[in-house]
């Protein structure tokens, strides 16, 4: 049955767009503190019958009486992929809860192992409010606005995106036209999915990094014309300041950066004047450092998740997403009143390790790239890569843009310039190798190229990071 026809979920869910959308902008951030506190409570009075964290909370001693809000949280035990991996499927959702009206929905596994979860359509519907939320900050409308989706579509039934294509738009399809939606599969070659966009006229893109740039060379070279949008987005992989500027410069339209993952959904999204909102009425961060503790505003630690609404399986101080992160303590002048990140600097296991301890985080490591680029005003840099083959050997794909082949400056200047910043910036004790490359690799499996590959022991970065 569609669940939408039910009088009491479609009441809910009424209540919840009318109010939850507008929280970011109507309550002040004492006001939205307060609303996370009675969240907090009553996410963990719904945890505490999942026999997972019931487990949990009992070897530390705690009940949800003792949690008072967000204050009190870290009382509450960490809690790992392994937990949730190792707990599916009865462990991870409060006895008799009917999985079988509910989406399993599971992580790809490129930082480990595969975790799935339980995602019913009450907590489908509200993380979706999150994604309204955003279009509604760019001025844009979920019903009217024409969007193209270009997402990981491979595993049908455990995606995210394919959860929503079936699940909720399904079921709301049946009530409202939705033709101003487009869903492409991100595998498709660059050429086909502009052809297809091409035809649609997308007012907003939202796409991976490294598709958003193969296609981004396609409309350097004067093709799809018809693909002129108002807005992109970026997200499922680091958005460097390089790849922001060279498809911004395609699409002469600004490049905005979400942070969206299948435990915690939409987490955080950038604002018109580059504000990096968290949805903190629905999800709480934290950032950590290596003992578990705070780390300071602006200081990279690792982020940790609640998500603080119930329903599925639940997710409360998870540690499991191995981001790199920081907060801002200022507040942007948008109108939001949500707290912001600082950085989101990517995958620890991603990161690039020196010999000497030093850590460059995936959205750092392609600076002096970028500097290079700067220096002699030239975009003709497709795509490029960092394979780490030893923790003194780094080797830097670079494929060119043979329409902007040697523009502002000759290839070989411009590869000499990006092994001079990087020896610089590594030091003599680490050998690197710039060279270019008809294609960067792409590992068997991966929806797209990898920013960083590294063959050091993941244990060494785990154990230099956080």
């Amino acid at each position: 049955m569609n669940p939408f026809l039910n009088p009491l979920f479609a009441a809910r869910l009424i209540t919840r767009y009318f109010t939850a959308i507008n929280r970011a902008w109507r309550l002040t951030h004492d006001e939205l503190k307060r609303y996370q506190d009675r969240a907090l409570r009553k996410t963990l009075a719904y945890a505490y019958q999942v026999p997972l964290y019931h487990r949990k909370y009992r070897k530390a001693g705690i009940h949800p009486r003792d949690i008072r809000g967000i204050d009190d949280i870290h009382k509450l035990p960490l809690i790992t992929k392994k937990d949730l991996i190792e707990g599916f499927p009865d462990q991870v959702v409060p006895p008799g809860y009917n999985t079988a009206h509910a989406y399993v929905v599971g992580t790809s596994g490129s930082s480990g192992r595969p975790m799935s979860m339980y995602k019913d359509m009450e907590y489908i519907t509200t993380e979706a409010l999150a994604a309204v939320r955003q279009l509604r900050a760019y001025g844009m409308s979920w019903r009217k606005t024409r969007i193209t989706n270009i997402g990981d579509f491979s595993v049908p039934t455990t995606s995210d995106e394919e959860c929503l294509k079936k699940g909720l738009m399904g079921n709301l399809s049946p009530f409202f036209s939705l033709d101003n939606y487009q869903n492409l599969y991100t595998g498709e070659e660059a050429r086909i999915l502009l052809k297809k966009m091409d035809s649609f006229h997308p007012e907003l893109i939202i796409g991976y990094t490294s598709v958003l740039m193969g296609i981004a060379s396609l409309k350097m070279r004067g093709m799809g014309n018809g693909v002129k949008p108002t807005y992109i987005i970026s997200s499922g992989e680091v958005l460097d300041g390089y790849s922001r500027n060279y498809i911004q410069e395609a699409f002469d339209a600004p490049v905005l950066n979400l942070y969206a993952t299948t435990e915690g959904g939409s987490i955080a999204f950038e604002c018109l004047r580059k504000g990096f909102h968290i949805n903190s009425d629905f999800v709480h961060v934290e950032i950590l450092d290596r003992d578990g503790e705070p780390v300071s505003d602006g200081e990279f630690g690792s982020m940790v998740i609640t998500r603080l609404y119930p329903g599925g399986t639940p997710i409360i101080r998870y540690t499991g997403l191995s981001d790199i992160a920081s907060l801002s303590g200022e507040q942007c002048d948008c109108g939001m009143h949500t707290p912001l990140l600082k950085t989101l600097e990517g995958r620890k296991k991603d990161a690039i390790i020196l010999p000497d301890g030093r850590i460059f985080p995936p959205a750092t490591i392609p600076m002096p790239l970028s500097e290079a680029s700067a220096k002699y005003g030239t975009l003709q840099i497709k795509r490029f890569q960092f394979i780490q083959k030893k923790i003194d050997d780094i080797e830097i794909l670079i494929e060119i843009d043979e329409e902007q082949r040697d523009r502002g400056v000759s290839v070989d200047t411009l590869l000499a310039e990006i092994l001079h910043n990087y020896e610089r910036l590594v030091g003599e004790r680490v050998t690197i190798t710039v060279k270019e490359v008809k294609k960067v690799e792409q590992p068997e499996g991966a929806p797209s190229p990898p920013l960083i590959i590294s063959m050091v022991d993941r244990k060494k970065i785990e154990e230099a990071l956080l």
